[in-house]
């Protein structure tokens, strides 16, 4: 409460510094924008960036929006609720992973950012312990099968590899390698509710069993399993991607926990980009908003952070929420200027 108190009062200076001598009673309804209205905000079902959602939904409140509980949908139900205009904006829209959904509403939903580049990295992982002892560098390795039965769990041969979930977006990616590299033959593509599937995976990894998974950097599971210590990156020997992610792709310099330590690292992904997502009519009569979110930039340094905290125990929303006001807390400065710059837009300056 106290740090909102504060913020609104910087809002009233900045308004009434715009303002000179011709302000009066209408100043404070001037430097909130949003007062009056309601903002309804939406949320994917997985959880490693509420985080910023939160930090999204308390710039709104700053400036002067009722800010509704966000709705939490998979990501196809997530681009429709912003379609048909029964959710305003959301925080979590990844490219490449959410392209194809993306291009079906593209003429009522737009993309602001990216507030966040790169905002994870994302492929193939086994553990460190069976990649060194078996000289496993490569998703095309298991094309041996040798070495896919050494992550077969259910007796047919195969190996089961933890897939992402279906809606995702990145699941077409992974099964679009499969097909070009073969791996259906010699891998099973596990595929379910992920975090209970990778939660699996680690338990696994402590009895000493090897895993192999798709994940992203960070997550849950690779904040506590990490890369470098207990997993590491396949590489792939010829990218395999989508024809509109293959031209964007370039083998990524400084990857911890290569596979064989190849430094750049053909990790054969995209790494995702991050861009807020908002209802077209909606912007078109919310410009503070739109401004605001146009300013905002966030670290991957910063994801990593808050979702160890997760990984530690502090997970509960009440815990996110705080996580987003000690990150603006952090950055004050930054962020009460994008809300001036946000009242600025708002009042035709």
């Amino acid at each position: 409460m106290k740090l909102k108190m504060i913020a609104t009062l910087a809002i009233a200076l900045v308004a009434t510094a715009g303002a000179g001598a011709t302000g009066g009673s209408s100043l404070l309804a001037e430097a909130l924008p949003g007062s009056g209205k309601t903002a309804s905000p939406v949320r994917p079902n997985w959880d490693s960036f509420w985080f910023g959602q939160y930090i999204m939904d308390i710039g709104m409140e700053r400036l002067g929006y009722e800010v509704e509980s966000p709705k939490t949908l998979s990501a196809p139900a997530l681009f429709a609720a912003l379609s048909q205009n029964d959710s305003d904006y959301t925080a979590d829209t990844l490219v490449p992973n959410h392209n194809a959904m993306y291009a079906k509403v593209k003429d009522t939903v737009m993309r602001i950012g990216p507030v966040m580049d790169p905002g994870s990295l994302q492929g193939y992982l086994i553990d460190k312990r069976t990649s060194e002892k078996h000289g496993i560098h490569y998703v095309e390795d298991l094309l041996k099968p040798e070495v896919a039965a050494l992550f077969d769990s259910d007796g047919d041969g195969r190996a089961d590899m933890i897939g992402p979930s279906v809606g995702w977006g990145a699941e077409k990616v992974a099964l679009h390698q499969f097909k070009a590299l073969g791996l259906d033959k010699t891998v099973r593509m596990v595929q379910g509710e992920y975090n209970a599937l990778s939660a699996d995976a680690a338990g696994r990894l402590s009895a000493g069993e090897p895993v192999l998974l798709y994940a992203w950097y960070p997550n849950p599971t690779t904040l506590k399993l990490r890369p470098g210590k207990d997993l590491v990156w396949l590489q792939m020997r010829q990218t395999h991607l989508p024809d509109d992610q293959a031209e964007s792709y370039r083998p990524l310099p400084g990857v911890v926990g290569c596979a064989g330590g190849s430094d750049p690292c053909n990790i054969g992904w995209l790494p995702t980009i991050y861009y807020i997502a908002v209802n077209r009519g909606w912007a078109e009569d919310n410009p503070a908003a739109v401004s605001f979110f146009t300013a905002v930039q966030m670290h991957l340094k910063d994801r990593v952070e808050q979702n160890t905290r997760m990984a530690n125990g502090e997970n509960r929303e009440a815990d996110i929420r705080r996580h987003a006001e000690r990150w603006i807390a952090d950055n004050q400065q930054t962020f009460d200027k994008w809300i001036a710059e946000a009242i600025k837009t708002a009042n035709g300056g």
